[in-house]
């Protein structure tokens, strides 16, 4: 049983596959297979893969039909037929140096995914290095949320399959294997983070080359030849025993140029940053104010209207009690007449009951005055009579 198995997707590279299997097939271990994954390859691969399974038994060929996007179903299907405890994924157009599949293994002792640096060889024949660190959150926080790292030209966001391996039991617990990503997302990063996501996962990031990448975007329009000379040169680099100096002399005064042109730019790219956060904030306020003024000129225009209406409401209710009162006027300038015409009626009657009354009193006194004056009289003649008598001398009689 093989203890290492080495995923290889193809689909068209015929010319770069054989570059890319020798690569493993001189890592000087043994007992490993290579299993190469074929998502919908022409004849021309599957003449270049009979021809590599003929030379090494441990090729073994999984010759797919197209499967979606770049075939991430495919991959999924070979892992699930992997022998081995370890994965570690190579692409069909790139090298791994000398010493792969050993610095992977001794990482994934005690880790169940392991990435590498990014390091890339330009079409000019130039090694750059782009640095990521799984074991720091700084780089991982970004990546997991989708967001760049804005370090500069040294980071990366990211690695490409090339530096990646991982554990096969690991592979098989993720509750979802390799599947094409949401719309708009890397492909493979989306798949190294359903690793990461999980809790249980231990992850290890190695901090120097262990494979070269050739872009295939950067060599659009390149001849399968010209692709495939471009890795023979570099089979031949990576083959010499001083293999690594060659690449660290690329790799090293490059990475330090573009750390102190960065450096030198920080400072006006802090002032440039700190406008543009000042700008946009300025800009922020400037929105809100229009909006708040759009919305109290939404809010006027609804409170004039409503006076409007209010007022229109208010001076037909004035008119109609306008009208109200003067017919209500009318009305008791109406019974204000007819009053006064029966009052001055009651009044003459009232004068003339007056009138009679006073008639009727004074006939009254009259006769009273005149019983008054005859009972005067007739008093004063008895009191007379009754003086005579009194003087009259007692024994005469009256004449």
């Amino acid at each position: 049983m093989p203890r290492i198995s080495v995923l290889v997707p193809t689909h068209e590279h015929a010319a770069t596959l054989p570059y890319a299997v020798r690569s493993v097939q001189r890592q000087g271990v043994d007992d490993l297979e290579i299993l190469i994954c074929g998502d919908g390859v022409g004849d021309d691969v599957r003449s270049v893969v009979a021809g590599l399974q003929a030379a090494d038994p441990r090729i073994r060929f999984f010759d797919l039909p197209k499967a979606p996007h770049i075939g991430q179903r495919n991959r999924d299907h070979v892992v699930r037929q992997a022998k081995g405890t370890i994965i570690c994924v190579h692409n069909d157009d790139d090298l791994w140096l000398p010493g792969h599949v050993e610095a992977q293994e001794r990482a994934l002792a005690d880790a169940d995914f392991v990435g590498a640096m990014q390091v890339n060889v330009g079409t000019d024949g130039k090694v750059r290095a782009h640095y990521f660190d799984l074991e720091r959150r700084e780089f991982v926080e970004p990546w997991l949320a989708w967001k760049p790292n804005n370090f500069g030209s040294w980071a990366s966001n990211g690695f490409g399959p090339i530096f990646v391996a991982f554990r096969l039991e690991a592979y098989l617990r993720l509750p979802d294997g390799w599947t094409p990503p949401p719309p708009g997302l890397p492909n493979d990063q989306a798949m190294w983070h359903k690793f990461v996501r999980e809790p249980w996962c231990r992850t290890k990031f190695l901090r120097w080359p262990i494979a070269l990448h050739f872009s295939s975007a950067d060599r659009d329009g390149w001849t399968p030849q010209q692709r495939a000379d471009e890795l023979r040169r570099w089979t031949a680099i990576i083959e010499q025993p001083d293999y690594a100096a060659r690449i660290w002399r690329d790799l090293l005064p490059e990475l330090g140029d573009r750390l102190l042109a960065q450096t030198l730019q920080t400072p006006l790219r802090e002032v440039t940053a700190a406008h543009e956060a000042e700008l946009t904030r300025m800009q922020s306020e400037q929105e809100a104010l229009k909006a708040r003024i759009v919305a109290i000129e939404a809010e006027l225009a609804a409170v004039r209207a409503g006076a409007a209406a209010h007022i229109a409401d208010l001076d037909a209710a004035a008119a109609a009690t306008r009208a109200a009162v003067a017919e209500r006027v009318h009305e008791l300038e109406e019974q204000i007449q007819a009053v006064t015409r029966g009052a001055s009626t009651e009044v003459a009657k009232a004068a003339a009951q007056i009138a009679d009354a006073q008639a009727a009193l004074i006939e009254e006194r009259a006769v009273r005055v005149q019983a008054e004056i005859e009972r005067d009289v007739a008093l004063s003649r008895t009191m007379e009579r009754l003086r005579r008598a009194v003087r009259r001398p007692r024994g005469r009689k009256p004449a």
